[in-house]
Protein backbone atom coordinates (compact mmCIF):
# COMPACT_ATOMS: atom_id res chain seq x y z
CA UNK A 1 0.00 0.00 0.00
CA UNK A 2 2.50 2.16 0.83
CA UNK A 3 4.01 1.68 -2.49
CA UNK A 4 0.75 2.89 -3.94
CA UNK A 5 0.42 5.62 -2.38
CA UNK A 6 4.56 6.79 -3.33
CA UNK A 7 3.78 6.09 -7.20
CA UNK A 8 0.65 8.10 -6.73
CA UNK A 9 2.38 11.23 -5.45
CA UNK A 10 5.30 10.82 -8.11
CA UNK A 11 2.56 10.23 -10.75
CA UNK A 12 0.67 13.66 -9.69
CA UNK A 13 3.82 15.55 -9.29
CA UNK A 14 4.98 15.32 -12.48
CA UNK A 15 1.61 16.01 -14.14
CA UNK A 16 1.34 19.20 -12.17
CA UNK A 17 5.23 19.41 -12.82
CA UNK A 18 5.10 19.25 -16.67
CA UNK A 19 2.09 21.58 -17.35
CA UNK A 20 1.21 19.75 -20.54
CA UNK A 21 -1.36 17.55 -22.23
CA UNK A 22 0.06 14.44 -24.09
CA UNK A 23 0.43 13.91 -27.55
CA UNK A 24 -1.48 11.61 -29.93
CA UNK A 25 0.49 9.54 -32.41
CA UNK A 26 -0.13 10.02 -36.21
CA UNK A 27 -1.07 7.99 -38.49
CA UNK A 28 1.48 6.37 -40.32
CA UNK A 29 2.23 6.88 -44.06
CA UNK A 30 2.63 3.67 -46.91
CA UNK A 31 6.07 3.13 -47.19
CA UNK A 32 7.64 1.44 -50.39
CA UNK A 33 9.34 -1.42 -49.56
CA UNK A 34 12.29 -1.63 -52.10
CA UNK A 35 13.90 1.73 -50.72
CA UNK A 36 12.42 2.47 -47.14
CA UNK A 37 11.72 5.77 -48.53
CA UNK A 38 8.28 7.93 -48.11
CA UNK A 39 7.60 11.23 -49.22
CA UNK A 40 7.07 12.56 -45.98
CA UNK A 41 7.43 16.47 -43.81
CA UNK A 42 10.95 16.07 -42.54
CA UNK A 43 11.29 17.79 -39.63
CA UNK A 44 10.46 15.53 -37.04
CA UNK A 45 13.39 13.03 -36.14
CA UNK A 46 12.67 9.64 -36.26
CA UNK A 47 12.95 8.20 -32.38
CA UNK A 48 11.44 5.77 -30.52
CA UNK A 49 8.20 7.30 -30.28
CA UNK A 50 7.51 10.12 -32.56
CA UNK A 51 6.67 8.68 -36.90
CA UNK A 52 8.60 10.77 -39.47
CA UNK A 53 5.72 12.82 -40.77
CA UNK A 54 4.95 14.19 -37.44
CA UNK A 55 3.73 17.07 -38.91
CA UNK A 56 0.54 15.31 -40.25
CA UNK A 57 -0.47 15.40 -36.54
CA UNK A 58 -1.69 18.69 -37.28
CA UNK A 59 -2.11 20.55 -33.75
CA UNK A 60 -3.50 17.40 -31.72
CA UNK A 61 -2.72 16.96 -28.21
CA UNK A 62 -2.46 20.74 -28.16
CA UNK A 63 -4.82 23.47 -26.58
CA UNK A 64 -6.56 24.57 -29.44
CA UNK A 65 -6.00 27.81 -31.21
CA UNK A 66 -6.15 30.88 -29.35
CA UNK A 67 -6.61 28.46 -25.98
CA UNK A 68 -3.52 29.68 -24.11
CA UNK A 69 -2.04 27.89 -21.52
CA UNK A 70 0.82 28.94 -18.99
CA UNK A 71 4.35 28.34 -19.46
CA UNK A 72 3.26 26.74 -22.41
CA UNK A 73 3.84 27.54 -26.14
CA UNK A 74 2.85 25.90 -29.50
CA UNK A 75 5.06 25.99 -32.30
CA UNK A 76 3.78 26.17 -35.53
CA UNK A 77 5.00 27.22 -39.37
CA UNK A 78 3.53 30.10 -41.44
CA UNK A 79 0.84 27.39 -42.27
CA UNK A 80 -0.71 26.82 -39.02
CA UNK A 81 1.22 23.60 -39.09
CA UNK A 82 2.68 21.58 -36.02
CA UNK A 83 6.62 21.53 -35.88
CA UNK A 84 8.79 19.41 -34.36
CA UNK A 85 12.44 21.04 -33.94
CA UNK A 86 15.22 19.76 -32.01
CA UNK A 87 17.32 22.68 -31.01
CA UNK A 88 16.67 26.52 -30.12
CA UNK A 89 18.46 29.48 -29.07
CA UNK A 90 17.79 32.99 -29.09
CA UNK A 91 19.91 36.18 -30.22
CA UNK A 92 19.00 39.93 -30.92
CA UNK A 93 15.81 39.47 -29.57
CA UNK A 94 14.77 36.77 -32.41
CA UNK A 95 14.30 33.29 -31.49
CA UNK A 96 15.69 30.10 -34.35
CA UNK A 97 14.56 26.65 -33.86
CA UNK A 98 16.32 23.98 -36.02
CA UNK A 99 15.13 20.77 -37.12
CA UNK A 100 17.36 18.03 -39.35
CA UNK A 101 16.51 20.10 -43.11
CA UNK A 102 15.06 23.53 -42.08
CA UNK A 103 15.90 26.21 -39.96
CA UNK A 104 12.69 28.31 -38.18
CA UNK A 105 12.73 32.43 -37.52
CA UNK A 106 9.93 33.20 -35.19
CA UNK A 107 7.63 36.04 -36.38
CA UNK A 108 7.52 37.34 -32.77
CA UNK A 109 9.32 36.98 -29.38
CA UNK A 110 8.34 33.88 -27.18
CA UNK A 111 5.47 34.46 -25.59
CA UNK A 112 5.57 35.58 -21.42
CA UNK A 113 5.64 32.41 -19.56
CA UNK A 114 2.81 32.94 -17.28
CA UNK A 115 0.18 33.31 -19.95
CA UNK A 116 1.75 31.11 -22.88
CA UNK A 117 0.85 31.20 -26.31
CA UNK A 118 1.90 30.18 -29.79
CA UNK A 119 5.42 30.60 -31.97
CA UNK A 120 4.74 31.20 -35.31
CA UNK A 121 7.87 30.22 -37.13
CA UNK A 122 8.94 31.68 -40.36
CA UNK A 123 10.70 28.01 -42.50
CA UNK A 124 13.82 27.96 -44.22
CA UNK A 125 14.56 24.88 -45.96
CA UNK A 126 18.30 23.99 -46.03
CA UNK A 127 20.05 25.49 -49.37
CA UNK A 128 19.93 23.63 -52.57
CA UNK A 129 23.06 22.09 -53.77
CA UNK A 130 24.79 22.83 -57.11
CA UNK A 131 28.45 22.73 -58.44
CA UNK A 132 27.76 24.72 -61.27
CA UNK A 133 28.99 28.40 -59.90
CA UNK A 134 26.47 31.14 -58.91
CA UNK A 135 23.58 29.11 -59.30
CA UNK A 136 20.88 31.08 -57.70
CA UNK A 137 20.63 30.27 -53.94
CA UNK A 138 22.43 27.15 -54.06
CA UNK A 139 25.50 26.40 -52.06
CA UNK A 140 28.98 24.85 -53.56
CA UNK A 141 28.30 22.08 -50.96
CA UNK A 142 25.25 19.95 -49.76
CA UNK A 143 23.59 20.08 -46.02
CA UNK A 144 23.59 16.30 -44.66
CA UNK A 145 21.30 16.50 -41.58
CA UNK A 146 21.36 19.74 -39.31
CA UNK A 147 22.52 18.85 -35.92
CA UNK A 148 22.96 21.98 -33.88
CA UNK A 149 22.80 26.23 -34.14
CA UNK A 150 23.67 28.86 -31.84
CA UNK A 151 23.57 32.96 -32.25
CA UNK A 152 26.77 34.53 -33.38
CA UNK A 153 26.73 38.49 -32.45
CA UNK A 154 30.08 39.15 -33.63
CA UNK A 155 28.86 38.14 -37.02
CA UNK A 156 25.27 38.76 -36.50
CA UNK A 157 24.62 34.94 -37.75
CA UNK A 158 23.02 32.34 -36.93
CA UNK A 159 25.68 29.06 -37.55
CA UNK A 160 24.06 25.69 -38.08
CA UNK A 161 26.28 22.49 -37.47
CA UNK A 162 25.00 19.70 -39.59
CA UNK A 163 26.51 16.04 -39.07
CA UNK A 164 29.32 15.56 -41.19
CA UNK A 165 31.15 18.32 -39.61
CA UNK A 166 30.48 21.47 -42.25
CA UNK A 167 29.54 24.68 -40.52
CA UNK A 168 26.55 26.62 -42.38
CA UNK A 169 25.73 30.30 -41.43
CA UNK A 170 22.54 32.07 -41.74
CA UNK A 171 21.88 35.65 -42.18
CA UNK A 172 18.46 36.89 -40.95
CA UNK A 173 18.47 40.15 -42.47
CA UNK A 174 19.52 38.96 -45.67
CA UNK A 175 17.48 35.75 -44.73
CA UNK A 176 20.08 33.82 -46.72
CA UNK A 177 22.62 30.83 -46.47
CA UNK A 178 26.24 30.84 -47.47
CA UNK A 179 28.88 28.12 -46.36
CA UNK A 180 31.02 29.29 -43.19
CA UNK A 181 33.64 26.53 -43.44
CA UNK A 182 33.44 22.92 -45.58
CA UNK A 183 34.76 20.02 -43.75
CA UNK A 184 37.76 17.94 -44.88
CA UNK A 185 39.64 14.77 -43.95
CA UNK A 186 43.14 15.05 -43.51
CA UNK A 187 43.91 14.86 -40.07
CA UNK A 188 44.54 11.31 -40.24
CA UNK A 189 42.68 8.56 -38.84
CA UNK A 190 40.23 8.73 -36.97
CA UNK A 191 38.49 11.83 -38.96
CA UNK A 192 37.41 14.60 -36.65
CA UNK A 193 33.69 14.73 -35.40
CA UNK A 194 32.64 18.14 -34.56
CA UNK A 195 29.31 16.71 -32.67
CA UNK A 196 28.57 20.44 -30.91
CA UNK A 197 30.19 23.98 -30.71
CA UNK A 198 29.99 27.11 -28.48
CA UNK A 199 31.43 30.65 -28.93
CA UNK A 200 34.86 31.70 -26.30
CA UNK A 201 36.58 34.92 -26.93
CA UNK A 202 40.41 34.79 -28.62
CA UNK A 203 41.37 37.20 -25.98
CA UNK A 204 40.06 37.69 -22.69
CA UNK A 205 40.82 41.77 -22.49
CA UNK A 206 37.75 42.86 -24.32
CA UNK A 207 36.08 41.21 -21.41
CA UNK A 208 38.03 43.21 -18.40
CA UNK A 209 36.08 45.99 -18.53
CA UNK A 210 32.45 44.36 -19.66
CA UNK A 211 32.11 41.15 -18.96
CA UNK A 212 28.85 40.89 -20.95
CA UNK A 213 30.67 41.77 -24.14
CA UNK A 214 28.89 39.26 -26.54
CA UNK A 215 30.69 40.88 -29.09
CA UNK A 216 34.09 40.07 -27.72
CA UNK A 217 33.42 36.23 -28.43
CA UNK A 218 35.14 36.12 -31.82
CA UNK A 219 36.27 32.24 -31.88
CA UNK A 220 34.22 29.47 -32.61
CA UNK A 221 35.62 26.12 -30.35
CA UNK A 222 34.43 22.52 -31.77
CA UNK A 223 33.96 19.47 -29.55
CA UNK A 224 35.81 16.33 -31.43
CA UNK A 225 35.63 13.24 -29.26
CA UNK A 226 36.98 11.48 -31.75
CA UNK A 227 40.12 12.81 -31.90
CA UNK A 228 40.01 14.09 -28.39
CA UNK A 229 39.87 17.74 -28.86
CA UNK A 230 38.78 21.29 -28.75
CA UNK A 231 39.23 22.77 -32.37
CA UNK A 232 39.65 26.63 -32.42
CA UNK A 233 38.52 28.37 -35.40
CA UNK A 234 39.08 32.23 -35.72
CA UNK A 235 36.33 34.35 -36.38
CA UNK A 236 36.24 37.62 -38.78
CA UNK A 237 33.32 40.27 -38.32
CA UNK A 238 32.43 39.38 -41.42
CA UNK A 239 33.30 37.93 -44.60
CA UNK A 240 34.59 34.79 -45.51
CA UNK A 241 36.76 33.19 -42.98
CA UNK A 242 40.26 31.04 -42.89
CA UNK A 243 39.03 27.32 -42.82
CA UNK A 244 42.16 26.17 -40.71
CA UNK A 245 41.70 25.06 -37.18
CA UNK A 246 43.95 24.82 -34.41
CA UNK A 247 44.44 22.82 -31.50
CA UNK A 248 43.27 23.73 -27.58
CA UNK A 249 45.94 21.33 -25.90
CA UNK A 250 48.43 18.59 -27.37
CA UNK A 251 47.03 15.54 -29.21
CA UNK A 252 46.41 12.54 -27.13
CA UNK A 253 44.32 10.04 -29.13
CA UNK A 254 41.59 8.97 -26.62
CA UNK A 255 42.65 5.02 -26.22
CA UNK A 256 46.03 6.55 -25.25
CA UNK A 257 44.75 9.32 -22.81
CA UNK A 258 46.32 8.80 -19.68
CA UNK A 259 46.38 10.23 -15.91
CA UNK A 260 46.80 14.08 -16.63
CA UNK A 261 45.61 14.09 -19.96
CA UNK A 262 42.82 16.42 -21.24
CA UNK A 263 40.24 14.86 -22.61
CA UNK A 264 36.97 15.13 -24.20
CA UNK A 265 36.92 11.37 -25.41
CA UNK A 266 32.37 10.48 -24.98
CA UNK A 267 31.80 13.81 -24.44
CA UNK A 268 28.77 14.89 -26.01
CA UNK A 269 28.30 18.73 -24.93
CA UNK A 270 30.43 21.96 -24.81
CA UNK A 271 30.24 25.08 -23.33
CA UNK A 272 31.66 28.04 -22.33
CA UNK A 273 31.54 30.47 -19.49
CA UNK A 274 35.50 31.76 -18.62
CA UNK A 275 35.96 28.26 -18.68
CA UNK A 276 35.05 25.27 -20.97
CA UNK A 277 32.59 22.93 -19.62
CA UNK A 278 32.35 19.36 -21.47
CA UNK A 279 29.84 17.01 -20.25
CA UNK A 280 30.46 13.32 -20.71
CA UNK A 281 28.12 10.58 -21.52
CA UNK A 282 29.55 7.48 -21.05
CA UNK A 283 28.28 3.81 -19.43
CA UNK A 284 25.12 5.89 -18.69
CA UNK A 285 26.89 8.16 -15.94
CA UNK A 286 26.63 12.01 -16.60
CA UNK A 287 30.06 13.85 -16.10
CA UNK A 288 30.75 17.76 -16.63
CA UNK A 289 34.67 18.36 -17.07
CA UNK A 290 35.72 21.50 -16.36
CA UNK A 291 38.30 22.73 -18.46
CA UNK A 292 40.31 25.76 -18.03
CA UNK A 293 42.62 27.48 -20.33
CA UNK A 294 45.97 28.65 -19.47
CA UNK A 295 47.94 29.43 -22.38
CA UNK A 296 46.97 29.09 -25.97
CA UNK A 297 47.98 25.60 -26.13
CA UNK A 298 47.75 24.24 -22.94
CA UNK A 299 44.72 23.93 -20.26
CA UNK A 300 43.83 22.65 -16.83
CA UNK A 301 41.05 20.19 -15.96
CA UNK A 302 38.97 19.34 -13.16
CA UNK A 303 35.51 17.82 -12.51
CA UNK A 304 32.47 19.22 -11.60
CA UNK A 305 31.12 16.44 -9.59
CA UNK A 306 26.97 16.80 -9.99
CA UNK A 307 25.43 17.03 -6.38
CA UNK A 308 21.94 15.06 -5.18
CA UNK A 309 21.59 13.01 -8.49
CA UNK A 310 23.63 9.78 -8.53
CA UNK A 311 22.59 8.07 -12.07
CA UNK A 312 22.67 10.79 -15.10
CA UNK A 313 21.95 10.02 -18.55
CA UNK A 314 22.50 13.52 -20.16
CA UNK A 315 21.60 14.42 -23.94
CA UNK A 316 22.43 17.76 -24.19
CA UNK A 317 23.38 20.73 -22.41
CA UNK A 318 22.69 24.79 -22.47
CA UNK A 319 24.25 27.84 -20.54
CA UNK A 320 24.58 31.43 -20.64
CA UNK A 321 27.06 33.51 -18.50
CA UNK A 322 26.17 33.55 -14.99
CA UNK A 323 23.64 31.06 -15.41
CA UNK A 324 23.46 27.24 -14.24
CA UNK A 325 24.53 24.76 -16.67
CA UNK A 326 20.99 22.71 -17.58
CA UNK A 327 21.38 18.86 -18.65
CA UNK A 328 18.84 17.45 -20.45
CA UNK A 329 18.11 14.30 -20.31
CA UNK A 330 15.47 12.89 -22.79
CA UNK A 331 15.79 9.08 -21.87
CA UNK A 332 14.86 10.18 -18.04
CA UNK A 333 12.29 12.66 -19.13
CA UNK A 334 14.17 15.26 -16.76
CA UNK A 335 16.63 18.54 -16.81
CA UNK A 336 18.72 19.19 -14.34
CA UNK A 337 20.12 22.77 -13.63
CA UNK A 338 23.36 22.64 -12.29
CA UNK A 339 25.59 25.36 -10.33
CA UNK A 340 28.92 25.95 -12.11
CA UNK A 341 30.57 26.24 -8.33
CA UNK A 342 29.08 24.15 -6.66
CA UNK A 343 27.61 21.01 -8.44
CA UNK A 344 24.23 21.27 -6.35
CA UNK A 345 21.60 20.16 -9.21
CA UNK A 346 17.89 21.07 -9.06
CA UNK A 347 15.95 18.67 -10.67
CA UNK A 348 13.07 19.30 -13.39
CA UNK A 349 10.30 16.13 -14.07
CA UNK A 350 8.58 15.64 -17.19
CA UNK A 351 5.45 12.73 -18.18
CA UNK A 352 6.52 9.58 -19.57
CA UNK A 353 5.39 11.12 -23.33
CA UNK A 354 7.91 14.04 -23.23
CA UNK A 355 10.06 14.39 -25.70
CA UNK A 356 12.75 16.90 -24.43
CA UNK A 357 14.99 18.37 -26.67
CA UNK A 358 16.97 21.84 -27.12
CA UNK A 359 16.97 24.01 -23.91
CA UNK A 360 17.06 27.95 -23.94
CA UNK A 361 17.37 29.39 -20.26
CA UNK A 362 17.13 33.28 -18.89
CA UNK A 363 17.67 34.92 -15.86
CA UNK A 364 14.51 33.09 -13.97
CA UNK A 365 14.30 30.10 -16.17
CA UNK A 366 14.08 28.08 -19.28
CA UNK A 367 11.93 26.95 -22.14
CA UNK A 368 12.72 23.55 -23.59
CA UNK A 369 11.27 21.85 -26.44
CA UNK A 370 9.08 18.83 -25.77
CA UNK A 371 7.85 17.89 -28.99
CA UNK A 372 6.01 20.05 -30.54
CA UNK A 373 6.31 22.37 -28.09
CA UNK A 374 8.21 24.77 -25.50
CA UNK A 375 8.04 24.40 -21.89
CA UNK A 376 8.94 26.85 -19.38
CA UNK A 377 9.96 25.71 -15.73
CA UNK A 378 10.77 28.58 -13.26
CA UNK A 379 14.47 27.78 -11.88
CA UNK A 380 12.85 28.55 -8.50
CA UNK A 381 10.37 25.67 -8.37
CA UNK A 382 12.21 22.33 -8.94
CA UNK A 383 11.10 18.87 -8.32
CA UNK A 384 11.91 17.47 -5.05
CA UNK A 385 15.30 15.32 -5.20
CA UNK A 386 13.31 12.08 -3.89
CA UNK A 387 11.09 12.55 -7.00
CA UNK A 388 13.87 12.97 -9.04
CA UNK A 389 15.83 10.04 -7.78
CA UNK A 390 13.43 7.65 -10.12
CA UNK A 391 12.85 9.65 -13.14
CA UNK A 392 9.67 8.24 -15.23
CA UNK A 393 11.27 6.64 -18.21
CA UNK A 394 10.55 7.72 -21.51
CA UNK A 395 7.81 5.55 -23.76
CA UNK A 396 9.58 3.46 -26.25
CA UNK A 397 7.85 2.87 -29.94
CA UNK A 398 6.13 -0.35 -30.01
CA UNK A 399 7.14 -0.97 -33.45
CA UNK A 400 10.96 -1.42 -31.96
CA UNK A 401 10.29 -3.11 -29.08
CA UNK A 402 10.19 -6.29 -31.38
CA UNK A 403 13.45 -6.45 -32.60
CA UNK A 404 16.43 -7.89 -30.95
CA UNK A 405 20.18 -7.40 -31.81
CA UNK A 406 20.96 -9.70 -35.08
CA UNK A 407 23.93 -11.34 -34.17
CA UNK A 408 23.54 -13.60 -30.91
CA UNK A 409 25.32 -13.27 -28.02
CA UNK A 410 26.15 -9.49 -28.48
CA UNK A 411 25.79 -6.43 -26.65
CA UNK A 412 25.66 -2.81 -27.78
CA UNK A 413 29.32 -0.83 -28.38
CA UNK A 414 29.80 1.90 -26.14
CA UNK A 415 31.66 3.89 -28.72
CA UNK A 416 28.93 6.40 -30.12
CA UNK A 417 31.17 6.70 -33.69
CA UNK A 418 29.78 3.35 -34.64
CA UNK A 419 25.70 4.60 -34.12
CA UNK A 420 23.72 5.96 -36.79
CA UNK A 421 24.04 9.68 -37.35
CA UNK A 422 27.73 9.46 -37.02
CA UNK A 423 29.95 11.35 -39.76
CA UNK A 424 32.26 9.17 -42.39
CA UNK A 425 33.99 11.79 -43.45
CA UNK A 426 36.16 9.42 -45.65
CA UNK A 427 33.02 9.35 -48.02
CA UNK A 428 31.47 12.97 -47.20
CA UNK A 429 28.18 11.09 -46.02
CA UNK A 430 26.37 10.18 -42.54
CA UNK A 431 25.93 6.66 -41.16
CA UNK A 432 22.42 5.50 -41.50
CA UNK A 433 23.35 2.15 -39.07
CA UNK A 434 24.70 0.21 -36.54
CA UNK A 435 27.99 -1.39 -36.92
CA UNK A 436 28.71 -4.12 -34.45
CA UNK A 437 32.40 -5.10 -35.04
CA UNK A 438 34.08 -6.31 -32.53
CA UNK A 439 30.85 -7.68 -29.83
CA UNK A 440 30.07 -7.61 -26.61
CA UNK A 441 28.74 -10.31 -23.69
CA UNK A 442 29.80 -13.11 -24.76
CA UNK A 443 30.23 -13.50 -28.64
CA UNK A 444 33.04 -12.26 -30.85
CA UNK A 445 32.94 -11.30 -34.45
CA UNK A 446 34.54 -12.91 -37.44
CA UNK A 447 34.45 -13.35 -41.13
CA UNK A 448 31.31 -15.51 -41.29
CA UNK A 449 29.66 -14.75 -38.18
CA UNK A 450 25.95 -15.73 -38.44
CA UNK A 451 23.26 -13.18 -38.78
CA UNK A 452 19.84 -13.43 -37.76
CA UNK A 453 16.83 -11.82 -38.72
CA UNK A 454 16.14 -9.61 -36.12
CA UNK A 455 12.19 -9.32 -36.39
CA UNK A 456 9.65 -11.29 -38.14
CA UNK A 457 8.95 -9.77 -41.24
CA UNK A 458 9.30 -10.49 -45.21
CA UNK A 459 12.36 -10.38 -47.20
CA UNK A 460 11.97 -7.58 -49.54
CA UNK A 461 15.76 -7.41 -50.39
CA UNK A 462 18.45 -10.73 -51.28
CA UNK A 463 21.75 -10.46 -52.56
CA UNK A 464 22.02 -13.72 -54.06
CA UNK A 465 25.12 -14.14 -56.18
CA UNK A 466 26.38 -10.84 -55.22
CA UNK A 467 29.72 -9.13 -56.85
CA UNK A 468 31.62 -6.47 -54.97
CA UNK A 469 33.30 -3.43 -56.48
CA UNK A 470 36.58 -4.20 -58.08
CA UNK A 471 39.60 -1.66 -57.25
CA UNK A 472 38.83 0.28 -60.10
CA UNK A 473 35.08 1.09 -59.12
CA UNK A 474 35.62 1.32 -55.59
CA UNK A 475 38.36 4.15 -56.28
CA UNK A 476 35.76 5.80 -58.90
CA UNK A 477 32.30 5.85 -56.86
CA UNK A 478 35.37 7.51 -53.56
CA UNK A 479 36.10 9.73 -56.74
CA UNK A 480 32.46 11.00 -56.86
CA UNK A 481 32.37 11.66 -53.68
CA UNK A 482 35.17 13.84 -53.27
CA UNK A 483 33.93 15.55 -56.21
CA UNK A 484 30.16 15.89 -54.74
CA UNK A 485 31.29 16.32 -51.04
CA UNK A 486 28.70 14.00 -50.45
CA UNK A 487 27.52 9.87 -51.06
CA UNK A 488 25.12 9.78 -53.32
CA UNK A 489 21.91 7.11 -52.69
CA UNK A 490 24.01 4.98 -55.10
CA UNK A 491 26.79 5.00 -54.18
CA UNK A 492 25.94 4.48 -50.64
CA UNK A 493 24.45 1.55 -52.12
CA UNK A 494 27.46 -0.10 -53.01
CA UNK A 495 29.16 1.00 -49.82
CA UNK A 496 26.41 -1.24 -48.13
CA UNK A 497 27.63 -3.90 -50.19
CA UNK A 498 25.71 -7.41 -49.80
CA UNK A 499 22.63 -6.72 -47.98
CA UNK A 500 19.48 -8.68 -47.15
CA UNK A 501 16.35 -6.44 -46.41
CA UNK A 502 13.43 -7.27 -44.15
CA UNK A 503 10.13 -5.80 -43.85
CA UNK A 504 8.36 -6.08 -40.51
CA UNK A 505 5.44 -4.48 -41.70
CA UNK A 506 3.67 -1.82 -39.74
CA UNK A 507 6.33 0.79 -41.83
CA UNK A 508 9.54 -0.47 -40.80
CA UNK A 509 12.14 -2.50 -42.30
CA UNK A 510 15.77 -3.41 -41.09
CA UNK A 511 19.21 -3.71 -43.70
CA UNK A 512 21.63 -6.11 -42.81
CA UNK A 513 24.93 -4.84 -44.82
CA UNK A 514 28.85 -5.83 -45.41
CA UNK A 515 27.63 -9.86 -45.36
CA UNK A 516 30.29 -11.92 -47.00
CA UNK A 517 26.97 -14.20 -48.41
CA UNK A 518 23.74 -14.76 -48.13
CA UNK A 519 21.75 -17.78 -46.54
CA UNK A 520 21.28 -19.71 -49.85
CA UNK A 521 17.88 -20.50 -48.56
CA UNK A 522 16.44 -17.35 -48.50
CA UNK A 523 14.42 -15.56 -51.06
CA UNK A 524 12.67 -12.30 -51.54
CA UNK A 525 8.99 -12.31 -50.81
CA UNK A 526 9.87 -14.85 -48.08
CA UNK A 527 9.02 -14.90 -44.72
CA UNK A 528 11.12 -15.42 -42.09
CA UNK A 529 10.73 -15.44 -38.37
CA UNK A 530 12.34 -13.92 -35.24
CA UNK A 531 16.12 -14.98 -35.23
CA UNK A 532 16.39 -17.01 -38.69
CA UNK A 533 19.80 -17.27 -40.42
CA UNK A 534 19.52 -14.77 -43.13
CA UNK A 535 23.52 -14.32 -43.72
CA UNK A 536 27.08 -14.08 -42.51
CA UNK A 537 29.53 -11.22 -41.13
CA UNK A 538 32.08 -10.02 -44.05
CA UNK A 539 33.57 -6.63 -45.69
CA UNK A 540 31.61 -6.50 -48.70
CA UNK A 541 31.43 -2.56 -49.79
CA UNK A 542 33.75 -1.25 -47.50
CA UNK A 543 37.03 -1.76 -50.14
CA UNK A 544 38.50 -3.57 -46.94
CA UNK A 545 37.72 -7.04 -50.00
CA UNK A 546 40.01 -5.50 -51.75
CA UNK A 547 43.22 -8.52 -52.44
CA UNK A 548 45.66 -8.55 -49.84
CA UNK A 549 43.56 -5.85 -47.60
CA UNK A 550 40.87 -8.39 -46.31
CA UNK A 551 39.39 -7.04 -42.61
CA UNK A 552 37.61 -5.45 -40.02
CA UNK A 553 34.89 -7.72 -40.67
CA UNK A 554 31.89 -6.37 -39.18
CA UNK A 555 27.99 -5.85 -39.69
CA UNK A 556 26.19 -2.80 -40.43
CA UNK A 557 22.50 -2.64 -39.14
CA UNK A 558 19.58 -0.27 -39.94
CA UNK A 559 16.89 0.01 -39.28
CA UNK A 560 13.83 2.45 -41.04
CA UNK A 561 10.80 3.74 -39.58
CA UNK A 562 8.25 5.77 -41.94
CA UNK A 563 10.78 6.48 -44.33
CA UNK A 564 14.13 7.41 -42.31
CA UNK A 565 16.70 5.81 -40.46
CA UNK A 566 16.32 5.69 -37.15
CA UNK A 567 18.52 8.31 -35.80
CA UNK A 568 17.44 10.95 -38.34
CA UNK A 569 17.37 14.65 -36.30
CA UNK A 570 19.26 12.85 -33.73
CA UNK A 571 22.46 13.90 -31.81
CA UNK A 572 25.00 11.18 -31.22
CA UNK A 573 23.46 11.18 -27.51
CA UNK A 574 19.98 10.58 -28.14
CA UNK A 575 20.64 8.16 -30.92
CA UNK A 576 22.97 5.89 -27.97
CA UNK A 577 19.45 6.43 -25.62
CA UNK A 578 16.94 4.84 -28.46
CA UNK A 579 19.13 2.13 -29.17
CA UNK A 580 19.52 1.60 -25.54
CA UNK A 581 15.40 1.59 -25.09
CA UNK A 582 15.85 -0.80 -27.77
CA UNK A 583 18.25 -3.39 -26.85
CA UNK A 584 19.19 -2.75 -23.45
CA UNK A 585 22.61 -0.70 -22.28
CA UNK A 586 26.07 -1.12 -24.04
CA UNK A 587 28.61 -4.03 -22.19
Amino acid sequence: MALNIMAMALLLSIVVSSNRPSTAQAPRPALTARSGMTPAITNAPVNARSPANASAQGTRGLPAAGANQPFLCRLQNERGQTVFPSAIVRGNNQTFLLAADCLYMAYSPLPRPDLGGALSLQTFPKPAFSQTPNTQGALTIPVHEFVNLLYCPFRQTVLVLDKSGDIFEFDPVKKSWSVLRANLPGFGSPDPEYIDFCLSPASVKPLLNDPTNANAFNRLDLLDPERNQIWKLALKRNGSIAPQVTKSFPEVMPWRVRKGNPSVAESIALSYDGVFYVLRNFGQSGQIGVITPITESMVLQNRLAIQGIRSVRPTRMASQAGLPLYIVERENNRVLAVDKKSGSARPFLFGASSDLRGLTPDSQGFWVIDGPKLTYRKISQPDSLTLAAKPPQRTIDPRLKRLTIPIVGITLPRHAGVYPGARRLYRYGVHEGMDFFYGGGRAKIYMGSPVVAAGDGKIIRADAGFKDMDRATFNRVMADCAREHRTTDKNEDLFRGCQVWIDHGDNMITRYAHLNKINSKIKVGQTVKHGDLIGFVGVSGTGQNLPGVAKYPHLHFEIWLDGKYVGYGLTPAETVGIFEGIFGTGS
